[in-house]
């Protein structure tokens, strides 16, 4: 019954309002009907009854007022909460929202520096692939430059050892050479080498002979006497006898060696 005051208070009351009016007449009729006519102008009795039913009237529309402003108060009450509830909500659902944005903001930030360090590790490990490249390629080209240095300095040692052997292989067919005159012309003085008979064997005469490319003898000088008179001059008319002497071609390149030539002559040592 309550509930449905509570849902159509005005219905209600104009109901109720119409029953105690109904009520007040009937109550009214009866008494009046009962009761002795009095005095005219004092119906005591009537009025007592009016004003006990106005009271009570206005004790229920005093009833279905207070009914009414709790109805009022709970539905504002309730609405008042639903409305909280709704901001709550709202503010719960706002808050949630922030909460995903600020998610998806960290992923999306997470994903970035991932992404960068990422980046950074790849671009780190090709630049250290390019040093290991750059390095294994400046070992190898140091590598090749050695060998090639190496290849180098062994050709040219091999180039100047061959040079030496042709040149030592060339000094000696000289040397060879020059002692094969130096022996001619000391085989061709000795034989016009007549030796004085006072000369005994521990006799030595050293002479140095200059010579022009003909083999002629320029001059003959004692640079070491025997200490015996004829036997020097028996060196020196062997020598002047014996020319021209066997001398080199000057186009051997040799005949230099034979500018001034030192013989020494001693009898034992006699061809």
């Amino acid at each position: 019954m309550w509930q449905a005051i509570r849902n159509h208070p005005r219905a209600i009351l104009g109901a109720v309002l119409a029953h105690l009016v109904f009520v007040a007449i009937l109550v009214v009729s009866f008494r009046f009907s009962e009761s002795p006519i009095g005095t005219f102008g004092e119906p005591p009795d009537i009025i007592e009854a009016v004003a006990v039913d106005e009271k009570v009237i206005q004790a229920e529309l005093d009833k279905l007022k207070a009914a009414e402003q709790r109805k009022k108060d709970e539905a504002r009450k309730a609405n008042e909460a639903r409305l909280k509830e709704q901001r709550r909500k709202e503010e719960l659902k706002k808050q949630r929202a922030a909460e995903a944005k600020k998610r998806k903001q960290q992923e999306a930030a997470e994903k970035k520096r991932l992404a960068a360090l990422e980046a950074k590790r790849k671009q780190e490990a090709e630049h250290k692939r390019k040093e290991q490249e750059r390095k294994a390629k400046e070992k190898q080209d140091a590598l090749q430059a050695e060998i090639a240095r190496q290849e180098a300095a062994l050709e040219k040692q091999l180039e100047a050892d061959r040079q030496a052997r042709q040149a030592e292989a060339r000094r000696q067919a000289s040397l060879s050479e020059i002692n094969k005159y130096r022996r001619l012309i000391k085989e061709e003085v000795t034989r016009h080498w007549n030796i004085p008979a006072t000369a005994h064997d521990d006799l030595l005469c050293e002479v140095k002979v200059r010579l022009i490319p003909s083999g002629d003898v320029v001059d003959v000088h004692i640079i070491k006497s025997s200490g015996d008179a004829a036997f020097d001059r028996s060196v020196e008319k062997a020598v002047y006898r014996a020319a021209p002497l066997s001398v080199p071609p000057v186009e051997s390149g040799l005949f230099d060696e034979f500018r001034e030539v030192v013989f020494q002559f001693e009898p034992r040592n006699r061809v």
